[in-house]
């Protein structure tokens, strides 16, 4: 962990002050009244000091983290407003680093227009845990006495009958415009309210009421509003077990036998009442819950069961899969194959704006790969385990090498590359663009499985994130193609945001997925 730490300071330890911040001969002309002040020391813990409460309106921020506030390593600090957050104000972008053996000093000041809420600040430095909260009030002007605007919606699978299949899920929203939103509270058919944290999912068999309310944060409750539904049990006469496979991955000798070690993975799909369980039963063992992937490393012949139940209780014909794991030859003398590749977005010089990512690979087909190891300019050999994200502006060399399951270590190998600030000025959103892929039947309907796979660009500061939301319910982050099973009319919504915090405009794909034929 300390060299871990050691490394990021030695990286960031020059990194200049946004462009917005500025040293404080600058600010002679400044008119704003109000004067918030943060200072830093050698502490990573907390700020040395820090503003509490202010009034809305106009407000100069000042960060110092200089040998005059005690900083006498040399560390540096950010001071970065939270802009994401739920529950804070977003309307502030502040991001200042300093340390003070700067060009200033340590010391910025930036200009700014604070509205009635709460904001969220904290040191960005990585292993930094410095943060906290910045109350604004309207400074005795307008008093809010009007509560908050709230709404429910509820989503899931219905029957004909507009029951929900197993569940329901309600998704309580609440907006102020003036104080601001500060808790929202529920109450499920007769219970005492509770805080509202999380979309609420209702599985119990019956008809159910939420009833719902929100304060704002200059104490004004909205009045209690409700939402009713029926959740039904999922249909009994569902009688097709479900589908599952296996497949073996690994790597492998001349003879088709896994070097070292097998990975057995399990997968199960249920179009109607859905998967609840899968299990599987290594050589004579008995039947275990699958959760993960199944790693085989005794040499010999082996043979792994596997069978799933839905949830009206149909189990699949149990099916094997067999293979040989071998041990290691003790003979190999040749190091693995190993290669890196570079991604990111690119400008048109070829350099990668805001970060690049260096991925490595490895191969041996004789003992296995043992290790794969990587350098970032310069630095110490560390294990691989998951790819590189470079982040700091300039030229890079990433060295790596891997080593296999008798020692032998190959070639060390190189790739280059540059990595370009962001543009300060980027105020241009992502393009962002969705694909559905599936078979379709005559009428357009995707049989069994729809995929949407989602993919944005920005030529400006580049991606940040990708999110979308499906069927109404909260965006989430998108890592992967999304896979829609569940037959139905559906629609996915994304989006994405740049790294200068710019976000596209909301696109919709709308389609219908059909079981497949039996």
């Amino acid at each position: 962990m300390v060299a871990v730490f050691c490394a990021a300071v030695s990286l960031l330890w020059f990194a200049a002050a946004p462009a917005s911040a500025k040293p404080r001969q600058a600010q002679v002309n400044a008119s704003a009244t109000q004067v918030l002040t943060w200072t830093a020391d050698d502490s990573i813990t907390a700020y040395k000091s820090a503003p509490t409460t202010a009034v809305a309106g106009p407000a100069t921020i000042v960060f110092e983290n200089s040998t005059a506030t005690g900083n006498t390593t040399g560390m540096p600090h950010t001071l970065t407003f939270d802009t994401s957050t739920a529950g804070y104000n977003h309307d502030v972008d502040v991001n200042i680093t300093a340390s003070p053996f700067d060009a200033n000093g340590g010391h910025y000041e930036v200009q700014v227009n604070l509205t009635p809420g709460k904001y969220r600040y904290f040191c960005a430095m990585a292993g930094h845990q410095m943060s906290g909260e910045l109350v604004v009030t309207d400074g005795g002007g307008t008093t809010d006495t009007t509560a908050p605007t709230t709404s429910a919606a509820v989503t899931g699978d219905k029957d004909a009958n507009g029951a929900y299949v197993g569940s329901a899920t309600v998704t309580v929203t609440a907006s102020d415009s003036e104080s601001g939103v500060d808790s929202i509270e529920y109450a499920l058919d007769n219970d005492a309210y509770q805080p509202y944290t999380a979309p609420i999912t209702v599985n119990d068999v019956g008809d159910h009421i939420v009833t719902y309310r929100a304060t704002d944060k200059a104490g004004n409750t909205s009045d209690a509003k409700t939402v009713s539904f029926t959740v039904v049990a999922p249909q009994s006469q569902d009688t097709t077990p479900p589908d599952v496979s296996a497949t073996v991955s690994g790597d492998k000798d001349a003879n088709g036998a896994y070097v070292g070690s097998a990975t057995v993975t399990v997968a199960a799909s249920d179009s109607e009442s859905g998967v609840d369980t899968v299990e599987y039963a290594l050589d004579d063992a008995p039947y275990a819950t699958y959760t993960a992937p199944v790693r085989v490393d005794q040499p010999g012949h082996h043979m792994v069961s596997y069978r799933a139940t839905d949830k009206a209780g149909n189990v699949s014909d149990p099916k094997t899969v067999m293979f040989d794991v071998a041990q290691p030859q003790a003979g190999d003398t040749t190091p693995p194959d190993v290669s890196a590749s570079v991604s990111g977005d690119q400008n048109t010089n070829g350099e990668y704006v805001g970060s690049a990512t260096v991925t490595v690979t490895a191969a041996d087909t004789e003992s296995g790969v043992d290790t794969v190891e990587y350098a970032l300019d310069g630095d110490t050999f560390k294990a691989y385990t998951a790819p590189l994200s470079v982040t700091d502006a300039g030229d890079h060399t990433v060295k790596y090498r891997a080593t296999d399951k008798a020692g032998n270590t190959s070639a060390v190998k190189s790739v280059s590359f540059t990595v370009a600030a962001p543009p300060s000025g980027d105020d241009t959103p992502p393009d962002v663009s969705g694909q559905l892929t599936g078979n379709q039947d005559f009428a357009w309907n995707y049989v069994g499985t729809a995929t949407l796979t989602i993919t944005a660009k920005d030529a400006g500061s580049g991606v940040a994130s990708v999110e979308y939301s499906l069927d109404g319910a909260p965006y989430a982050a998108y890592s992967a193609p999304v896979q829609v099973s569940q037959p139905g009319q559906h629609t996915a919504t994304y989006r994405a945001t740049d790294k200068s915090g710019n976000t596209s405009d909301v696109q919709t794909a709308h389609f219908s997925v059909v079981a497949s034929a039996k």
